[in-house]
């Protein structure tokens, strides 16, 4: 199918079903007109869920139900919604993925396509505090990115270019509310990069290793690319998971935040010389 929707557009989440059908009020919305499965993310204050991005490209989503153990039980609606996402490719269906906009609550932005690669039950409360069997999606963005040879990690200048080439290849963007919503694998990999298995946050070794023996951070942006914050190398920092986490659903979140913008103005100011313009911007 082709959506009539670019990447970063903002779209009134009401015209999205009265063109294609599915149930407002949902996360996992089935369209009963195209066949398309579309996500909608995003906290409202009063959320049980918790997704993400874990990498550039790789996004975790909660399963459907507010109340009780999720689960893929065709016969009851969450169940339902859950087993369309699950086997939306068996049923010859698309995932697009949107999330609420912080300044309008009747607004999303389109982030794009996703396939869903996996699932794994986790437990966690839910609304009521409760504890239940949580769905936990790993799904995967289906992007492109610029073509460029190989780069070695250790050369930090050059992958920085590379990294802000790619952003600047995105020009008819500005990050989540641009052409491309997605982190550039290339400003992905410059953060991991300059934080040499640290994190930027505490300070502190990487908690694990991942399969591929290297250090695992979480990459942040510290202007949030929902509201048009750029996919640049010079505003990602790489944190622990307890670090990011504590930055969006912590207390102090927003002056945690601000305290990563200090950081990466002083590390332009070590690197470059100069703070650019991009650090010069409102935190989220």
């Amino acid at each position: 199918m082709n959506l009539p929707y670019t990447v970063g557009q903002r779209i009134k989440r009401a015209k999205i079903h009265n063109q294609f059908g599915g149930n407002p009020q949902c996360g996992i919305s089935s369209s009963g007109q195209v066949d398309a499965v579309f996500l909608f993310t995003g906290d409202d204050g009063n959320n049980p869920y918790q997704d993400k991005w874990v990498s550039g490209t790789r996004f975790e989503y909660s399963g459907q139900g507010r109340e009780g153990d999720q689960n893929f039980n065709r016969s009851n609606p969450n169940g339902r919604a859950n087993d369309d996402l699950k086997n939306h490719a068996k049923y010859g269906k698309e995932v697009h993925l949107f999330e609420k906009s912080v300044d309008d609550d009747s607004v999303v932005v389109y982030l794009g396509q996703l396939e869903y690669v996996d699932h794994d039950f986790k437990q966690r409360d839910d609304v009521d505090g409760n504890s239940r069997q949580e769905i936990r999606f790993e799904l995967q963005l289906l992007h492109s990115e610029p073509v460029v040879d190989e780069v070695a990690t250790s050369d930090e200048e050059t992958l920085r270019e590379l990294a802000e080439a790619s952003s600047e290849a995105d020009s008819t963007s500005s990050g989540r509310s641009g052409q491309s919503y997605q982190t550039s694998e290339l400003v992905h990999d410059y953060a991991l990069s300059w934080a040499d298995g640290y994190c930027q946050g505490c300070g502190e070794e990487a908690p694990f290793k991942t399969p591929d023996n290297d250090p695992y951070l979480e990459v942040h942006h510290v202007f949030r690319r929902a509201d048009g914050g750029p996919d640049h190398p010079d505003t990602v920092i790489a944190l622990c998971p307890n670090c990011h986490s504590k930055r969006h659903y912590g207390r102090n979140g927003d002056q945690f935040n601000r305290e990563l913008i200090d950081k990466l103005r002083d590390r332009a100011r070590r690197k470059l010389g100069d703070v650019p313009s991009i650090l010069g911007e409102d935190t989220e």
